[in-house]
């Protein structure tokens, strides 16, 4: 019965409590990054989990009780060395979290906690101890900044992971400190799936409240594959700052420079989550209440043209939507049950896709 219930975890939130030691290496410090303007050189980390992977942990659906059990195991492997990199910020009058992400001390978190380049920032580890650093460049189009802590460390970190590696459907870790650093409290531990994985986004259900944000979201082989940005109206229904817009401008983000418009007030919202297809896109769900679900979107629908244009894919389809205002109304074709269908959809606002 006990192995039973510890499987609750799967769904649930675990509050981390357990000591652990941090990630220090025997290495040599290793010198700051140089500023390479695709190419981040985070050192590799004393102790990397092994790539993922036995087939229970990449399966999109546990198969019973032995593929849950893997799961629960590789969490408890791996939550003290994720929870030693993931830390507390207090910048001016707010809080945050984020990641460290290198030896010497370079963190990652969001745009909207860090605000500036230049800043002085407190940044608070697990054990409770204070460290001074100050923030670096920022990302504002795609809410990523850069931090340096100061000093030489050596550090706890986490390596991050290759931005192709996110899939939808995987298993993930988001961690951070909901309702700011607490001292009694360890970084709290949420498990969850990644509902979408593009470009500009990594979307997924693990439940993220305020102070969460500028934390990292884990694989479950311990890479950092996003940052925590926006938290949706559900709290299980959330957006991260995907790796390729730090790695992509890691130049720009070491010099301090800041450019990109927030994405602010609240954006055009279809309410459908799809993949590629090779004449337009499929739908793989309709989110419940929202525009699409409303106008009769369907699970399995083929949508073939958005107002009457041929797209590739759904990286066209929401870039076709976000160059709307909420209240508009799209045209969709679709292709359903090899039968044409044509349905008005009218925009709703919010905080994704």
């Amino acid at each position: 019965m006990r192995r039973v219930i510890e499987l609750a975890l799967v769904a649930g939130v675990v509050t981390v409590v357990q000591s652990s030691a941090a990630l220090l290496a025997a290495d040599p410090i290793a010198p700051p990054p140089p500023p390479l303007p695709r190419q981040l050189p985070v050192p590799k980390a004393p102790v990397v989990a092994r790539p993922m992977q036995p087939s229970e942990l990449t399966r999109s659906v546990p198969r019973g009780v032995k593929d849950l059990l893997a799961i629960q195991k590789r969490v408890r492997l791996l939550v003290g060395d994720l929870s030693e990199a993931t830390v507390g910020l207090r910048i001016g009058n707010g809080a945050g979290s984020g990641v460290i992400i290198s030896r010497d001390g370079y963190v990652l978190s969001a745009a909207h906690v860090t605000a500036a380049p230049n800043r002085p920032v407190t940044i608070i580890l697990p054990s409770g101890k204070i460290l001074k650093g100050k923030t670096l460049g920022l990302n504002k189009e795609f809410d990523a900044s850069l931090l340096k802590i100061d000093g030489k460390g050596p550090f706890p970190f986490r390596p991050l992971a290759r931005p192709q590696d996110v899939r939808t459907g995987d298993w993930c870790l988001a961690l951070g400190h909901p309702g700011g650093y607490q001292r009694n409290r360890r970084p709290v531990v949420r498990l969850g799936r990644v509902v979408r994985a593009e470009s500009r986004f990594v979307q997924t259900d693990c439940t993220l409240v305020g102070g969460d944000s500028g934390g990292p979201l884990f694989d479950l082989a311990g890479n950092v594959i996003g940052i925590h940005s926006r938290i949706g109206a559900p709290t299980s229904w959330n957006f991260h700052v995907p790796i390729r817009a730090y790695t992509e401008n890691w130049g720009r983000l070491l010099a301090g420079k800041s450019w990109g418009r927030p994405q602010r007030g609240r954006k055009p919202v279809l309410g459908i989550n799809g993949a590629d297809h090779d004449q337009g896109c499929t739908v793989t769900s309709v989110q419940p209440n929202l525009p699409a679900a409303k106008a009769g979107v369907k699970t399995g629908d083929v949508i073939v043209r958005i107002d009457g244009m041929a797209f590739q894919g759904l990286d066209s389809l929401f870039d076709h939507v976000h160059r709307k205002k909420p209240g508009d109304k799209l045209k969709l074709s679709i292709r359903r049950m090899k039968q044409p269908v044509e349905v008005i959809v009218t925009l709703a606002g919010g905080s994704g896709p």
